[in-house]
């Protein structure tokens, strides 16, 4: 008597994406990017002087930032007084329409009128000079 056992075949798996380690990593990815933000410093220290009639600009900007010592960034990244004004007359004043002026309150008034007139000589005629509200 012979008995006749019915075959195993292979299963194939069902193609697709798996979903569990891409739900995996795109948690990863959120949680770190939470935290980087968290802990995120400013790149310049600026300490500004205290106004109490400063608003904010709703306009696109550049930022020009002075510190204490007198350097000079552009866009937190520092450059000298040639450079600043190469960087600026590239600007056009279509696509940006303000410049904006961060002057440490500790920065002499002739640092910030050097800054100024290199401002003035670039096609961007706006600035606004920063203040931190009382």
């Amino acid at each position: 008597m012979s008995m006749i056992l019915p075959r195993r075949t292979r299963r194939t798996p069902a193609p697709g994406i798996p979903i569990a380690p891409l739900v995996d990593i795109v948690f990863n990815l959120l949680l770190f990017f939470m935290l980087i933000t968290h802990y995120m410093q400013p790149a310049i220290e600026v300490q500004l002087p205290r106004s109490t009639t400063a608003m904010p600009t709703g306009q696109a900007a550049v930022t020009i930032s002075v510190d204490e010592s007198g350097a000079i960034f552009f866009n937190s990244a520092r450059v000298s007084d040639a450079a600043l004004a190469q960087q600026l007359s590239a600007l056009s004043p279509k696509e940006v329409g303000l410049v904006r002026l961060q002057a440490d309150e500790r920065v002499g008034l002739r640092r910030i009128v050097e800054v100024l007139d290199i401002i003035r000589g670039s096609p961007v005629k706006s600035v606004a000079l920063e203040a931190a509200t009382k």
